[in-house]
């Protein structure tokens, strides 16, 4: 795209907020944790190295994950959330999200007005799914960033098991695949479709950052439907390829072929709000 063209773009985006009544969001695989800075942590490749030289310790690479997750706060995807609350956060907004990493929470977005339909690091459910129990991961994510910053081997932990079946512990999200404990999400889904039914009739901005086609049925699908039955929506698709629009919404929908990150980032948005657009 032409730089011109973003940035007419970053305008319109700018003035159908200011106009909304709701804003509607969805953030998706362009947002996708991609661990490329995992290099910057000694002792996390260090520990990585241990899981190569040994195989029976490859069950805490998703706790080394979350240890990452929790050190990591830099980078273009943090920036451009940072960007994005500052684009809604006077506004009746919710979000839904696919990313599991949690990067979401390091910026001050309201949590009530977040769902995570495909789960997240910071719960532990039984891999076999023998319950639907979810404990939180904190005490036992902690003592394996603690093990690797202390330089203590792997092998000094004990894998976490469920308390009721002895299978292992694995974090509720969409990695268990067919055994994925979907009740820790469904009462913020509850809320979140309660939200949307009231904005029906309002003037709703919807805003698609970086949504593919990998589980379109949770965000892509049900965004187009929105913006078709409600009159008064503006609907905003970003995406670095897969940008384009329905013929049914070609009226009332944007598309931006770029990605998402980057277009929040974008000089011409921070100028245009400076310039009272927002």
């Amino acid at each position: 795209m032409e730089k011109s063209e973003i940035t007419e773009k970053q305008r319109l985006l700018l003035e159908k907020l200011s106009q909304a009544q709701a804003v509607l969001v969805g953030i998706g695989e362009e947002f996708n944790e991609g661990f490329e800075d995992i290099g910057k942590f000694p002792e996390l490749m260090s520990a990585l190295e241990e899981v190569d030289t040994n195989p029976t310790l490859e069950w805490t690479v998703p706790f080394l994950e979350k240890c990452y997750l929790t050190r990591h706060n830099t980078g273009k995807i943090i920036d451009a959330y940072a960007a994005l609350y500052e684009l809604v956060k006077d506004k009746d907004y919710f979000i839904v999200t696919t990313c599991i990493d949690g990067n979401i929470g390091r910026v001050d977005f309201d949590k009530k007005r977040i769902v995570e339909p495909c789960g997240s690091y910071e719960t532990l459910q039984c891999s076999k799914k023998c319950n639907d129990t979810l404990i939180s991961s904190k005490a036992f994510s902690g003592l394996v960033c603690q093990a690797i910053s202390d330089g203590v081997g792997l092998d000094s932990l004990e894998r976490p098991v469920c308390h009721f079946c002895g299978a292992p512990m694995a974090f509720n999200n969409i990695l268990c695949e067919e055994h994925y404990v979907e009740e820790g999400y469904k009462p913020q889904w509850e809320k979140y479709t309660d939200w949307l039914q009231r904005t029906l009739h309002k003037d709703l901005c919807i805003l698609e950052l970086g949504v593919g086609m990998n589980l379109p049925g949770i965000i892509r699908w049900p965004f187009e439907k929105a913006a078709f039955y409600n009159q008064k929506a503006s609907f905003f698709r970003v995406n670095e390829q897969l940008y384009h629009m329905t013929k049914e919404l070609e009226n009332k929908g944007i598309s931006i072929a770029m990605h998402a990150a980057d277009f929040l980032n974008g000089y011409d948005m921070q100028k245009g709000k400076t310039e009272g657009l927002s």
